[in-house]
């Protein structure tokens, strides 16, 4: 047994376990906690060589305390995403997002680059789970930046389906939020932590033994009993003691000899920073300055900074090296322990510890070091010299992309040491505006905008002020900037049209139709004078939202796709609308579910590399079309999905609706009604609030209150207009018919028959006509009517609507004495509902025509089990068919069109379903059941 390890035998042991379950399919996360000194590295270092040993993929780094403001810094250093060693094609593209490579043309902001970098590194995990259990060892979280928490976050909450094993050591000391809710997080899962208290006297005199080769005496044994437990203070107390040479074996004993050696090390700190005495005065002056770089060393950069030879800074480290202070990685040299570091830096005084970091950046500077590594030194400082600016002015985009939170202070500094006057000012202004918006500080970014216009009218400091007022939800005031940028001399047509185009969007918004209209137009007609691409994209895109907010769906579809063909492959990160995910909106409207489905599953994809400005609103989209063509489970796992990411549009109110519209209706909503939310006044609660008051109207109906569910929804009806207008709102007219019908309020009924055919006239669909079929057909209790709604909510491909269709001829039938149609139209309702388990649609369907004295004939089709194989939906059965062919959530997604979310979703329940807990233990269970 190693020295080090001496006293942590159980520990080792509990940690052995763990790996072999991961490495059997069940993975699991662990939390090692301890002080400084106390083992942790030591224990990391016993779980990557008892992995390795199992023919795990380990995967291990640490955290730095200088780098707790780069994003990724952590995780990328864990898997070798820094590294600059060779790496495959997806490796590779994931170390460019990192990088920020082609950033500020894909994302809108950090945030949005960050989800985008943050589900590429999933996607990989993903991959390298799929092809092999895989051990993640991050030491040092204490210093974690916050995207690399996200990243181990997100990697907890599935970590039991793969074949994953997770280790985080962290100081016991107080934690930073982000790394505090880690922790919280990965407990409230499951994550075991393991605790490293002092070892015990026993152990003490053990790890004492395996450095002596012999037992410590008394004496001895009363020294290193001042370490308290901590086994790397053990052990340079007693390596203190055998420089001192007081220590002597006798008849097999080591102990101290004669007297107490005078002034033994107090602390670990001080018995450390004994080891420098026996460097030569230039070595331990040479690692002091090391010290304050950072906890690696590169000679060459090292020799630089110093401006000293590189021959005499190489002996300098490797005499630090032999004094155990050092350790050679292969690479470049890495302090032993983070302690000795931050102890032999505080030697320096500040002031000398500043001038180091500013010499430092300046190298590096000069050297092409990565930017953030450069803004870190020259952040220490508290001047900025001429040098520093040029530097600024040529890296800030590289700078802002990879490092926000460095490259605000910094312009800041900038700005103030040059002339307010001189070009350089304008230029840096510029770039702590666009700055400020990637940081996602929109507030302070318009103010930054302003100040910046007051002596230079720049277009694009308009356009970003348009971007900082959209960003806070004040449309308003985006469209007055825009409308001033439009009143500035010399402004070429391009950037009008591009003015004009984002003022379009945000007047839809607004429901100014009338004005938005006429700035598409103008947009289209500007870039089309400049050959501006962008500018006439963004008025075809302009023109479609409005087309839609006029019900012309074909007319949406036909703007949108000039939309696209004219941005090509330049869709801009900065759009107020994605025509993607619009593509698939106006196909869903028109009854194309195939192509709709497709072109939202594009939507996905985009939307996941560009930072999911608008994946909410996809996931969304894909949720209400498996609602309507009878897909409910996979509807249900589009809205957790949506649910689980960025939603800056407030598309949750439509989800959570739709989710409970889907369970009410399954006779499986147990809530108050007031447990539904109201939507609100935002743009998600007024185009989707018509879902919420639907769900709550159908939860009062439940409850046998049907005047209350009708006078819930009719008005959404009554009062639709804009952004929820007739023509996105007409599911309800099912409902809206057969409720008015059953409180006998004719004049209602009449009214919604009127409007549904007005609506259908305008711009027939099958949905549109079976829809007006069935108010009419309910409104002159019309059977053949009704039938023939079934009929064309059968050829739309809407099973529920069918389902209704036929549940409201078979009412009326009975009424007519036609019992033998009557029965059979209501055979054919429940087997509409059957397929959806809509359990409570099924319900009142039988309750309804009982009191006609209609009773089924038959049974319906048995119920779906809700455990086992035959519990699996035919999305579930092509999940698990692919899990057990060992492909990975990526792969999956992109054979099925969903995204990597939806399949880790879709595996969570499969597992649920079949009593299993990973994707190693399905993979038997499909070999088994196919033999």
């Amino acid at each position: 047994m190693s020295a080090h390890t001496v006293g942590r035998e159980a520990e080792s042991a509990r940690v052995a376990e763990l790996a072999a379950r991961a490495a059997a399919g069940n993975g699991a996360s662990l939390l090692v906690e301890g002080e400084p000194g106390i083992g942790k590295t030591t224990l990391l270092d016993t779980v990557a060589a008892e992995c390795a040993r199992l023919g795990m993929r380990v995967v291990r780094g640490a955290a730095e305390d200088l780098e707790q403001r780069l994003p990724f810094a952590a995780i990328g250093t864990c898997l070798g995403l820094r590294s600059g060693t060779k790496q495959d094609a997806t490796t590779a593209r994931v170390a460019g997002l990192l990088r920020g490579e082609d950033a500020l043309g894909q994302s809108v902001a950090a945030v949005n680059h960050e989800f985008a970098a943050t589900e590429a590194i999933l996607d990989l995990m993903d991959q390298w789970c799929a092809a092999g259990p895989v051990a993640l060892i991050v030491d040092d979280a204490q210093w974690a930046d916050p995207s690399s928490v996200l990243v181990l976050h997100r990697l907890g909450q599935g970590i039991g389906q793969q074949p994953l094993l997770m280790v985080i050591a962290v100081r016991s000391a107080p934690r930073d939020e982000p790394v505090a809710g880690l922790i919280r997080g990965l407990q409230a899962r499951g994550s075991e932590v393991l605790r490293l208290e002092p070892l015990p006297d026993a152990a003490v005199a053990a790890l004492v033994r395996e450095i002596l080769a012999a037992p410590p005496g008394e004496a001895l044994a009363g020294l290193v009993a001042r370490a308290g437990g901590n086994p790397m203070y053990v052990t340079e107390l007693v390596d203190a003691l055998n420089r001192a040479a007081a220590i002597t074996v006798d008849g097999g004993v080591a102990d101290v000899a004669g007297r107490e050696p005078q002034a033994l090390p107090a602390s670990l700190v001080e018995s450390v920073l004994r080891r420098l005495d026996f460097l030569p005065r230039n070595a331990r002056d040479t690692l002091e300055m090391a010290a304050v770089l950072g906890p690696t060393v590169d000679v060459t950069e090292l020799s630089r900074v110093l401006d000293s030879p590189l021959g005499a800074v190489s002996e300098a480290l490797v005499q630090a090296m032999e004094a155990g202070l050092l350790i050679d990685n292969g690479r470049q040299f890495v302090f032993r322990h983070d302690l000795i570091r931050e102890a032999l830096a505080e030697h320096l005084p500040a002031a000398v510890r500043t001038a180091l970091r500013l010499r430092a950046g300046e190298v590096l500077a000069a050297a092409g070091a990565p930017v953030e590594r450069v803004a870190e030194h020259l952040l220490a400082g508290t001047a900025v010299d001429p040098g520093t600016v040029d530097w600024l002015l040529s890296q800030s985009d590289a700078l802002i992309v990879r490092a926000p939170r460095l490259a605000v202070p910094l312009l800041r500094r900038a700005l103030a040491a040059v002339d307010s006057g001189a070009p350089a000012a304008d230029a840096l202004r510029l770039h702590l505006v666009r700055a400020l918006l990637w940081d996602g500080d929109p507030v302070e970014a318009e103010r930054a905008a302003r100040a910046a216009m007051l002596t230079n009218g720049d277009p694009a400091l308009h356009w970003l002020l348009l971007q900082a007022c959209y960003r806070q939800g004040r449309l308003d005031e985006a469209v007055t900037v825009a409308e001033e940028a439009l009143r500035l001399p010399d402004l070429a047509p391009g950037q009008a049209g591009r003015f004009h185009g984002f003022a379009a969007t945000c007047l839809f918004y607004l429901e100014r139709f009338d004005a938005g209209e006429l700035a598409a137009r103008l947009a289209v007609e500007e870039g089309e004078a400049d050959r501006n691409t962008q500018a006439i994209g963004l008025g075809y895109l302009g023109l479609s939202a409005l087309r839609f907010a006029d019900g012309d769906m074909a007319g949406a579809y036909a703007h949108n796709e000039r939309a696209l063909a004219a941005f090509g492959r330049g869709i801009q990160p900065d759009l107020q609308a994605d025509p993607y995910a619009m593509r698939g909106y106006c196909l869903l409207e028109l009854d194309r579910f195939a192509e709709a489905d497709e072109a939202l599953a594009t939507a996905v994809r985009h939307n996941q590399a560009t930072g999911g400005v608008y994946l909410a609103l996809t996931h969304a989209l894909r949720a209400r079309l498996r609602f309507l063509d009878g897909r409910w489970d996979d509807a249900l796992a589009e809205i957790e999905t949506g649910l689980d990411g960025p939603d800056p549009l407030g598309q949750a109110v439509g989800l959570r609706a739709l989710a409970a519209l889907i369970a009410i209706r399954r006779g499986a909503y147990h809530q108050d009604l007031h447990a539904l939310p109201e939507p609100g006044e935002g743009v998600g609660g007024r185009k989707y609030g018509y879902l919420t008051r639907w769900a709550q109207a159908l939860l009062e109906e439940s409850r046998s209150r049907p005047e209350r569910a009708l006078e819930l929804l009719y008005p959404v009806w009554e009062r639709a207009w804009g952004l929820d207008q007739r023509r996105i709102i007409y599911r309800v007219c099912a409902d809206l018919a057969r409720l008015a019908t059953v409180v006998g309020d004719h004049k209602r009924a009449a009214d919604l028959a009127d409007t549904s055919e007005a609506l259908a006239a305008g711009q027939p669909t099958r949905s549109l006509e079976a829809t007006a079929l069935l108010c009419r057909g309910l409104a002159d209790d019309d059977p053949d009517r009704l039938l023939s709604a079934a009929g064309a909510f059968h050829q739309a491909g809407w099973p529920l609507h069918e389902g209704q269709g036929y549940e409201s001829a078979a009412t009326v039938l009975a009424r007519a004495g036609r019992e033998t149609e009557a029965r059979e139209a209501l055979g054919k309702a429940l087997d509409r509902y059957a397929g959806l388990e809509a359990g409570w649609d099924a319900d009142r369907a039988e309750a309804r025509l009982r009191q006609a004295g209609i009773r089924r004939g038959r049974h319906g089709p048995r119920k779906r089990p809700k455990h086992g194989w035959a519990a699996l939906t035919g999305t579930e059965n092509r999940v698990a068919l692919m899990v057990a062919e060992g492909r990975s959530n990526p792969d999956i997604a992109a054979q099925m069109f969903l995204s990597r979310r939806t399949v880790q979703t879709h595996v969570s329940s499969i597992l649920a379903k079949l009593s299993l807990s990973s994707r190693v233990e399905l993979a038997i269970s499909m070999s088994r059941r196919e033999a």
